[in-house]
């Protein structure tokens, strides 16, 4: 590779007069990288490199940089006249006959285009600059570009390919329909599944409306969680026995029906724990009893116990705090000054007191910006009264609580063995120490009082900690181990029975089978074994059995699992369906209990977060939203998804073993096997549904 020269008025002229008319061609030809510079030279100005190279047979000025590499000299070589094409350097390769995977760029002018018609899209319709980001949008945005694409005619309008609303709410009901079936037939094979239920009344019309969500492992291990509906409440009263009669009513819809053996979770309120008593198994909700316990730790000056007890709260200091920050937070969002904030201050809600925690947080974090907000307000002299430093020490003492009811709340993951562990952290946290202040030490007192005496530890989630293997030993809470311990051996011996009378008719089908295949095998003439099969015992014990009846049990809780563990970290929890999906060999009765308990999730904030979607849903412009209809959007926002994915995988799995499938031909006719013709079932509903309703 050689030099070239030039002075500042030598290379402005070279630049001035340099070729502007270079030629890109389709089918870009291709030098090896280690002699194209042969082709070139380097353009130094007073011995200073310059971003640019000459071209030796046209003296053409081109553009080199790190940036662009080689990419300007190749495209140069396979379009310059002046240079040979017939030399080997350029020779075609592999890629000048297959396209490569890789997809070509958008164009610039494309992509500016898309961002000009979603940010008008936005200002005009008035929708949130995160519905680009849906799942919904982007499937609308891809099925526009497939029919562009299909279609060849350039005079057709885009609002001839978009359908009117009220095509758009009659096929609400069909996809309604076609999934809920889809939903049923899956409940129809369930024989143990966990419900979370819950009531809640919409502000702007009054209405009532209970949700019901279930959840349920399957034989695979793998959690699956559906909502089965947010429907308008229509019973009698809100009494223990009509609600219950209304949700077992939607079960039997879905073919699902409630009995000792179910699980449901609720909050603790009277009315819940009345009519999920019976034909149920119940298990309190962790998050409920938590944020209670704040809710009269900040707002409550006693607490009625029964009829004739009443308890004394004394967190007088952290309430004046409480509601002083209340105050300034609710008259700082109606004057609509918090743009000049760094953050959005933030109210709770009132049935998800967890909120406050986070209310609280905020507030300290914009403290010394609120006085420029709240000049000449009245809340002014309650800004006065607040002690930051006092405040400080609530935030920092209530944030392990936040982020214990974030882990209660998970719900695509097994949560159950987490509350016992979790409250006696909280426990631990409310002793008192050295330094604290007043205002703390009330709230560790009460708080420390009320979670041993009001946050109860059902059996369920006993069981559910001693089946995980990081947490089997209780070494954080150690007066729980014993009893935990006590269940697991009485679950045992109910899970025994099943399993072995399953066993039987496991037994008896397969002994059938081999009878059914002795039968008509016995005209042919028997395969002769080689002598290696002969040398085998005729009798083969596949197990052993053992004295002692919980065996499985006391191995499970000797073994050591740290080796099997996937992740580094042993401060991590682990995949405990994955875990017990892998140990389903070494403890089988084990492993069938923690399928079952692993679908109770800790908290019922799965229906709370259904609750604030429909918030989303209906609002003050939008009351005479139909509430069927209500219910149908909310169940295909949330099972759409998981659903589609279920049919599909079904539908692979189905196509696969029926390809993979052969008949054997005999071997007068050939002497290969030929694949079975794939049928496929064609669902003829969505073809006869009311045409002119979906394309009109």
């Amino acid at each position: 590779m050689s030099k070239k020269h030039f002075s500042k008025q030598e290379l402005e002229q070279l630049i001035e007069d340099k070729d502007s008319s270079i030629k890109f061609v389709e089918k870009k030809k291709t030098l090896r990288s280690s002699e194209w510079w042969k082709y070139f030279h380097i353009i130094f100005v007073n011995s200073d490199r310059q971003q640019y190279v000459s071209c030796n047979k046209c003296k053409a000025l081109l553009l080199h940089s790190s940036f662009n590499g080689t990419n300007n000299l190749r495209t140069h070589a396979s379009s310059c006249s002046s240079i040979d094409k017939s030399k080997s350097l350029f020779q075609k390769t592999v890629h000048d006959f297959y396209s490569s995977s890789k997809q070509s760029p958008i164009p610039l002018k494309v992509k500016l285009s898309v961002t000009e018609a979603c940010t008008e899209f936005c200002a005009l319709d008035g929708r949130a600059f995160e519905v680009i980001k849906g799942d919904g949008f982007k499937n609308l945005a891809k099925a526009l570009f497939d029919a562009g694409q299909a279609s060849n005619k350039s005079s057709i309008e885009v609002t001839d390919f978009l359908p009117h609303p009220t095509t758009i709410s009659r096929n609400i009901i069909r996809l309604y329909e076609q999934y809920k079936n889809q939903l049923i037939d899956i409940c129809t094979k369930l024989t143990n599944f966990c419900l979370i239920v819950d009531q809640w009344t919409e502000a702007h019309t009054g209405i009532s409306y209970c949700g019901i969500a279930l959840r349920y492992v399957d034989d695979d291990y793998q959690l699956f969680t559906f909502i089965l509906g947010c429907f308008p409440y229509n019973a009698i009263s809100h009494s223990a026995q009509h609600l219950r009669e209304f949700v077992n009513k939607i079960l039997e819809e879905f073919k699902l029906q409630l009995d000792s053996s179910k699980f449901v979770v609720t909050d603790n309120e009277p009315k819940m724990l009345s009519a999920f008593r019976e034909k149920c198994t119940r298990i309190g909700c962790a998050d409920h009893y938590l944020n209670k316990q704040l809710q009269h730790a900040f707002e409550s000056d006693q607490i009625h116990l029964n009829k004739s007890i009443i308890e004394k709260v004394d967190c007088e200091l952290a309430q004046n705090v409480f509601r002083h920050v209340k105050k300034i937070v609710s008259s700082v969002r109606r004057s609509h000054q918090q743009q000049k904030l760094s953050r959005k201050l933030q109210i709770y809600s009132e049935t998800r007191f967890g909120g406050a925690l986070i209310m609280l947080d905020i507030f300290r974090e914009v403290f010394f910006q609120l006085p420029e907000v709240l000049i000449n307000s009245k809340t002014m002299n309650d800004f006065n009264l607040i002690d930051k430093e006092l405040l400080d020490e609530i935030c920092d003492f209530f944030g392990p609580f936040q982020e214990i009811l974030d882990a209660l709340s998970v719900d695509q993951e097994p949560s159950c063995h987490r509350v016992i562990p979790l409250k006696q952290y909280l426990m631990n946290e409310c002793e008192v120490k050295e330094g604290d202040s007043t205002a703390i030490v009330q709230l560790k007192l009460f708080l420390a009082r009320r979670m041993k005496n009001v946050w109860y530890i059902s059996d369920y989630h006993r069981l559910a900690t001693v089946l995980h293997p990081k947490l089997k030993n209780f070494e954080r809470c150690i007066g729980e181990k014993e009893k935990s311990i006590n269940v697991l051996k009485q679950e045992f011996e109910i899970y025994k029975l099943i399993n072995s009378s399953s066993f039987k008719n496991n037994l008896h089908s397969v002994q059938a089978t081999v009878k059914t295949s002795l039968t008509s095998t016995a005209d042919t003439t028997p395969k002769r074994k080689n002598p290696w099969s002969q040398c085998f015992d005729s009798k083969v014990n596949v197990t052993s059995q053992s004295s002692d009846p919980y065996q499985e049990i006391n191995d499970y809780l000797a073994a050591d699992f740290s080796q099997t563990s996937s992740d580094n970290d042993s401060s991590d929890d682990i995949d405990l369906l994955l875990f017990w999906r892998q140990q389903q060999a070494s403890f089988p009765i084990l492993s069938s209990m923690a399928k079952v308990v692993c679908a109770i999730p800790a908290s019922n904030t799965i229906i709370e977060r259904l609750f604030s979607t429909a918030k989303n849903v209906v609002t003050e412009k939008r009351t005479r939203l139909d509430c069927e209809k209500i219910n149908q959007m909310l169940f295909l926002q949330k099972n759409m998804k998981t659903l589609k994915e279920l049919s599909n995988s079904d539908f692979r799995r189905k196509r696969t073993a029926s390809m993979s499938s052969t008949t054997t031909v005999s071997s007068e006719e050939s002497t290969c096997t030929a694949p079975k013709q794939l049928c496929i079932d064609v669902d003829d509903t969505f073809n006869d549904f009311n045409k002119e309703n979906i394309l009109d």
